[in-house]
């Protein structure tokens, strides 16, 4: 049995309100006084009433989607980044399709075609490794407005949301000589981004503005596995470091078990500090020192850009930086003396 649509002209009937202004109210228009809205917002939800999109992309030649795509979901950091820019789309009247590449430019350039033929209003890209300029010019021949975010190919070529690395990396390494530990070694991840580079850049800044030694550079998978693994590797290094920065907060916390497995005691014997601060960092044993890089707020600035390219096709390209902030935990141990 086919049911009939519920229309705006019911419900404005069994509201008591002009058609005009249950159509107000659909497009969260703050002409409406708050207790008309709240009337009919009730009767939409008695009547089970589903907005056609369909219809109003006709009229508006707009799909009231977005897409994100992001390198992988193995990090909650960028569940935490999605969660601030669908916040911000919801409250613009759109809705966010989710996409990962995997860090594999093939499959990005897949999840953008099939984008285009949802056609989403706009695109917010966390480049997947590898990707060269050339995307952008190619996306930006498509007319799709578009904000990268996290990472970035290239520089100001687009809008741009993300964290200042560099500073949390200093914010860190500050920390850890304030903690007594001038040998300090960094463990990295393979991928070869914007991210991986601004960070290892500010490790090279923050030694030489401290004075500390560089203990060495370990490079892992951003895996479980990996991030476990790369203790021996770290045991190894000829600079003996008494400290180790980590690129995020799920490589730390694969260390801490790795070394605990290797006889080391994380926050007594050597010292760790992760970048992120996720809910995980609190969850560790000991707990994670780490810097915040917000990653909700990110996301948030990120759409908010977006935004902003959707209605002006023609403004200046912006960047929008998230200020970082180190939290102390256990994890951080004097050295020993």
């Amino acid at each position: 049995m086919k049911h009939k649509k519920v229309t705006l002209g019911e419900i404005a009937r069994v509201a008591g309100v002009s058609r005009a202004t249950v159509s107000l109210v659909v497009r969260k228009s703050p002409l409406v006084a708050d207790r008309t809205r709240t009337k009919v917002e009730q009767v939409m939800a008695d009547l089970d009433y589903v907005r056609d999109i369909g219809a109003a992309r006709l009229r508006n030649n707009s799909s009231r989607t977005i897409g994100v795509i992001v390198p992988n979901l193995l990090n909650s950091f960028f569940t935490e980044f999605l969660s601030g820019a669908e916040r911000v789309m919801r409250e613009d009247d759109r809705v966010v399709l989710l996409a990962n590449s995997h860090d594999d430019t093939s499959r990005q350039n897949d999840i953008l075609q099939r984008f285009r033929g949802h056609g989403v209003d706009g695109v917010i890209l966390c480049p997947a490794e590898g990707t060269q300029p050339e995307l952008l010019t190619r996306i930006q021949g498509w007319g799709l407005p578009m904000v990268q975010s996290l990472r970035e190919v290239g520089r100001d070529l687009t809008d741009y949301a993300g964290a200042d690395y560099i500073e949390g990396v200093r914010l860190a390494v500050q920390h850890l000589v304030g903690q007594g530990h001038h040998r300090i070694a960094f463990l990295s991840v393979t991928a070869r981004t914007s991210a991986r580079e601004e960070r290892r850049n500010g490790f090279a800044r923050a030694l030489a503005e401290t004075g500390a030694e560089d203990a060495g550079t370990v490079e892992a998978e951003l895996t479980w596995d990996g991030a476990a693994g790369s203790a021996a590797k770290v045991l190894a290094l000829p600079g003996r470091p008494t400290a180790v920065l980590c690129f995020n907060d799920i490589l730390a916390a694969g260390l801490m078990l790795g070394l605990r497995r290797a006889g080391r005691e994380p926050g007594v014997d050597i010292a760790i500090v992760g970048l992120d601060d996720l809910p995980l960092a609190q969850l560790t044993y000991p707990s994670l020192t780490s810097v915040a890089m917000l990653p909700e707020q990110i996301g948030a600035l990120a759409a908010r850009l977006l935004v902003r390219r959707l209605v002006d096709r023609a403004a200046p390209i912006a960047r929008s930086i998230v200020a970082p902030a180190l939290m102390i935990r256990q994890s951080s141990c004097k050295k020993a003396d």
